[in-house]
């Protein structure tokens, strides 16, 4: 097992591409090699298995990992756990853990500690945790933030010292639901500020727990709703090592690029080393120029691009032919302002990205020398190998291309005036 200082260096010299994939959706699919090959295809690859998991068959998640490895050793596991809210009745792997959550009223109620539990927003006969340092404490003193931590460390990071760290799911920066969140009899609404700053600070009860008995491991929040501009996440700043931002497409949908990519920073800027910011993209397997558009504007900072199959969500890791591009190190910084006719460009050792935002409309660019194209095998019309000093981009749409030469320090490409 490498240190946490081994692993920040480890994932700082990751380079580019970088992906990630968020392959939670079929646990069975983790004992099959092929399935294994595929998560290995990544740098960062979140599972998501249950106790018990893997005995009948002889496996373990460590096992597992230790194969995931072998296959790649720069790739980095980490097991899924959900402290937000919670299946009742219990999932049978479950029974132990909703046990002790019943036996403790560590349920979120409309009022005190029962009888009525609060329902998640998801449905689904998911109930709301009270993650809040004001839920009531167990016979050793513990909120079921401060005890969730220390499960989390005793079931799955102890056992498995081949697994890089946790990811925690629902990592909201406030609350969903109304309910009697300081368990004084009256119902609390989940848009108070004081009610949204004690829900973030019990995710750092649960975060110091988890240190305490992991040492070492490192823990990705889904960080979904911390884009929003309206977010407060002043409590989490600097306490997770990654964060995810699920559905990032859905931003530039709704409120466009320029705000997916404030958004994105903001995340990037919260998180403690080795950042790990992971742009979670969604769409079909066959739609190339959007893969291409978020992967490219994913490039713009220090991010890992993982992409979801929309038919089949959550599972595998799909390859594109941008995926197998060598870009190797990147020679300038994240890219905060236009390059040239309002596309955006990042320099890397091997190449450069380039992404066409979202309302630019169509735009023509000139480069400053000779640069090749992918040759492909999935968008042959795009990445077709050949050699270009200018590229026409479509509005939402980005673009691989590779050096004639390696670049080994910041290249600025200057203002070249397009044609």
């Amino acid at each position: 097992m490498c240190s946490l200082v081994f692993t920040a260096c480890a994932h700082a010299a990751d380079t580019y591409p970088r992906l990630a994939t968020y392959a939670i959706g079929s646990p069975k699919d983790y004992f099959n090699e092929s399935y294994q090959k595929q998560l290995s295809k990544v740098q960062i690859a979140i599972v998501a298995v249950y106790p018990g998991w893997g005995s009948a068959q002889g496996v373990t998640l460590n096992e597992t990992a230790k194969k995931i490895k072998a296959l790649n050793p720069n790739t980095r596991v980490f097991q899924y756990v959900l402290g937000e809210s919670l299946n009742h009745p219990a999932e049978p792997a479950y029974k132990e853990f909703n046990a002790k959550i019943d036996q403790e009223k560590w349920w979120l109620y409309t009022s005190g500690t029962g009888p009525t539990m609060v329902l998640s927003d998801f449905g689904n006969g998911d109930y709301i945790l009270n993650i809040t340092p004001t839920a009531r404490k167990d016979a050793s003193g513990k909120t079921f933030a401060q005890w969730f931590g220390g499960w989390v460390a005793s079931t799955w990071a102890k056992p498995n010292p081949d697994i890089d760290g946790i990811f925690t799911d629902n990592v909201f920066w406030s609350p969903r639901r109304d309910g009697d969140w300081d368990l004084n009899g009256t119902l609390d609404s989940h848009s108070n500020a004081s009610v949204q700053a004690s829900f973030r600070a019990g995710y750092v009860q649960y975060l110091n727990a988890f240190n305490a008995a992991a040492p070492g491991k490192l823990q990705i929040a889904n960080a979904a709703d911390w884009v929003l501009s309206n977010a407060n996440i002043n409590e989490y700043s600097g306490k997770f090592h990654g964060g995810l931002i699920e559905h990032m497409q859905r931003l530039d949908t709704n409120v466009g690029w320029a705000e997916m990519m404030k958004g994105y920073r903001k995340v990037m800027a919260a998180l403690a080393a080795p950042k790990i910011g992971i742009c979670s993209w969604e769409g079909t397997m066959t739609d190339y120029q959007g893969m291409r558009y978020g992967f490219a504007s994913c490039a713009m900072d220090d991010g890992y691009f993982a992409y979801t199959d929309s038919a089949k969500r959550y599972y595998g890791a799909p390859q594109f032919d941008e995926f197998n591009a060598n870009l190797g190190a990147a020679v300038s910084a994240p890219s905060t302002s236009a390059w040239q006719s309002g596309v955006y460009r990042r320099d890397f050792a091997n190449g450069i990205v380039l992404v066409n935002p979202k309302g630019n409309g169509q735009r023509t660019v000139t480069l400053e020398g000779d640069f090749v194209k992918l040759k492909g095998t999935q968008d042959a019309t795009v990445n077709n190998g050949a050699t270009v000093r200018q590229v026409t981009l479509k509005d939402r749409d980005g673009i691989v291309l590779l050096r004639k030469a390696k670049a080994t320090r910041p290249l600025p490409p200057g203002n070249i005036t397009t044609n």
